[in-house]
């Protein structure tokens, strides 16, 4: 006997429809790159890599620009298409403000009058890892044409989708604000830094590396737990680590202690700026592992390390070196001299930085926080579990 398939209940009034009946859908193309006349026009062309970049749904502009003959090898959109990438960055999207051209990485859906391009650019915040999926079976990781206009979506009537749409742009506007904010505040804070020191160089006593810090070099802890360094988050253990893990090829010889208030550094292929430890671990032989010698304040340091002070003019003995990498050996950077200041005047510095600090972190959390509780409307929005008078 024949096992009947239950059909998915939908809310009142929402309907089931693939997606090639909500628009048509078109594909683009790349012109010649041979020929410089398909270029440098005035029809913007868009690549999924700039869609990847966004921070918001709409673009009005592009990083390259074809004329009209390089035209024939894409396809011009109306405004208000929907643009989805199909390649590569599969699953991003956005919505064009303007006339714009594509290229092969994409599909884009121009909406019937009946359906909200807006709503359906919050669906597919949902639908990326179906598009994901679909991709795996093709050589090229890519959602054909074929495939992309037979996904099957959930649509409420135009008022639901446009009071659902309206109430989710809220959201981003809101979001938009913090990021906005926190990125003036960062930019404040790095103006804080280069003032606070670059006025004060000039009043503090300079002393050598080697009177500084001490060189640490105890190796060999097989207990001890494999650390990385990365420019943004210091030195991390590796349960939290979020990329590559370091792992010796045996054992742990030749890897170096690293203990809370250690500051550690490469001087292969040096690309500026010290890590601050705040955990116990082993880092690889590629790191110099720096112990404090004289009483600081370690904040103060390393806000002065990551400073343009410091990176651009203390380490003028950095090299070009291995793999065209900047480096710098260590006998040249233990006489390089840095300065000293009064450990009130370190800690008062220090303090100042660190309030304009904790404030971005603050805003940051906030950002989040928007974040998680936008997703968790858009699942019930746009399921229909939550429904949005549209009057």
């Amino acid at each position: 006997m024949k096992k009947e398939v239950k059909q998915k209940a939908l809310p009142t009034g929402w309907r089931e429809v693939r997606l090639g009946e909500v628009g048509s859908i078109h594909s683009g193309g790349t012109p010649s790159t041979r020929d410089d006349s398909n270029w440098d026009g005035d029809i913007p062309w868009l690549t999924p890599s700039e869609v990847t970049k966004l921070s918001r749904k709409d673009i009005s502009a592009t990083e390259r620009k074809i004329t009209p003959k390089g035209l024939s090898s894409t396809t011009l959109l109306p405004p208000n298409c929907l643009i989805v990438c199909t390649r590569a960055t599969i699953g991003h999207c956005c919505i064009n403000v303007v006339p714009m051209a594509i290229n092969q990485g994409f599909k884009c859906i121009q909406p019937h009058k009946d359906y909200s391009v807006t709503f359906l650019y919050y669906v597919f915040q949902l639908l990326k890892q179906r598009l994901v999926r679909l991709s795996c079976g093709n050589t090229f990781g890519e959602v054909s044409k074929k495939d992309f206009q037979n996904i099957l979506i959930t649509l409420p009537p135009l008022p639901e989708q446009k009071a659902i749409a309206s109430l989710l742009e809220k959201w981003d506007t809101a979001i938009e604000k913090i990021e906005a904010l926190i990125a003036a505040k960062e930019k404040q804070s790095k103006w804080a830094l280069r003032k606070l020191i670059t006025e004060n160089l000039s009043k503090w006593k300079y002393i050598k590396v080697n009177t500084l810090f001490k060189v640490i070099s105890i190796k060999g802890f097989s207990s001890e737990e494999l650390l990385s360094v990365t420019q943004d988050r210091g030195v991390i253990p590796r349960n939290m680590l979020e990329g590559r893990v370091m792992s010796p090829k045996s054992g742990t010889q030749g890897y170096k202690l690293v203990v809370p208030g250690n500051f550690v550094i490469s001087l292969r292929s040096f690309q500026g700026g010290l890590e601050y430890s705040k955990f116990r671990g082993i880092v690889s032989p590629a790191y110099t592992v720096l112990s404090p010698k004289k009483e600081m304040v370690d904040l103060f340091y390393k806000y002065f390390f990551k400073s343009h002070i410091f990176i651009e003019k203390y380490l003028s003995l950095s090299v070009i070196g291995i793999r065209d990498g900047k480096q710098i050996s260590l006998p040249d950077f233990e006489t390089v001299k840095l300065p000293y200041p009064r450990l009130d005047e370190q800690r008062r510095i220090a303090n100042m930085l660190r309030t304009a600090n904790k404030e971005i972190e603050l805003f940051k959390r906030l950002g989040k926080q928007y974040r998680i509780q936008k997703c968790s409307l858009m699942k019930k929005l746009l399921t229909g579990k939550w429904r949005v008078s549209n009057q």
